[in-house]
C-alpha cells in the first residue's frame, strides 16, 4: 500500500506542476486581432485603391450608358414608328435592337466583373504589403498570435485590436 500511496502522491505533484506550468505559459501569451476591412478603408493605399476602382467604374459606366442609349433609341423607334414600317424594316430594327440589347448586357456583365476583379487585386496588394507591417508590429509588441478574422471568434476585447497601429505603420 505504501507504493501505491507514493505513486498517487507523485502523480498529483506531477499534475500540479503541469497545471502550474500551463497557467504560467498561458499568462505569457498575447493575442491580438486586425480588422482587414478597416485596414483597407483607412490606409492611404486603400484610399488610393478606392479612387482607382471608382475611376474604372466611371469609365465603364460611361461605355455602358452609351450602349444603353443606343438600345433605348432603337426601342423608341420600334414603339413610335414600328407600325408604320414595312415588315422587313420592322424585322431589321427589331434584330438590331436585340443585338444591341445583348451587347449592352454583355458590356454590363463584363464591366461588373472587371471592376470586381480590379477591386480584389488592389485589396490583395494592400493586404500583401500590410502582412509585413503586421508581422513587424506583432513582433515589436510581442504578440504570440494575431487573428485576421475576429468575426470567427465569439468575442474579442477591443483592447487587443491592433488595426490602428498597423494602419499607422502602413501609411509611413
Amino acid at each position: 500500500m505504501r507504493k501505491s500511496g507514493f505513486i498517487s502522491r507523485v502523480c498529483v505533484v506531477v499534475a500540479a506542476v503541469f497545471v502550474l506550468c500551463g497557467i504560467s505559459f498561458a499568462a505569457e501569451q498575447k493575442v491580438g486581432f486586425i480588422n482587414l476591412q478597416r485596414l483597407v478603408n483607412e490606409s492611404k493605399m486603400g484610399e488610393a485603391a478606392k479612387k482607382d476602382v471608382e475611376k474604372l467604374r466611371m469609365q465603364r459606366e460611361t461605355t455602358v450608358n452609351n450602349k444603353l442609349a443606343e438600345v433605348n433609341k432603337l426601342k423608341e423607334l420600334l414603339e413610335k414608328s414600328g407600325k408604320d414600317m414595312s415588315a422587313k424594316e420592322r424585322k431589321d430594327v427589331s434584330e438590331s435592337f436585340q443585338r444591341f440589347y445583348k451587347e449592352y448586357q454583355r458590356l454590363l456583365a463584363d464591366a461588373r466583373e472587371e471592376i470586381t476583379r480590379e477591386d480584389r487585386a488592389l485589396v490583395a496588394g494592400i493586404l500583401e504589403k500590410a502582412d509585413g507591417v503586421l508581422k513587424a508590429v506583432a513582433k515589436k509588441q510581442k504578440y504570440t498570435m494575431i487573428l485576421k478574422d475576429p468575426n470567427s471568434i465569439g468575442y474579442l476585447d477591443p483592447s487587443v485590436d491592433i488595426t490602428d497601429e498597423v494602419v499607422k505603420e502602413l501609411n509611413k
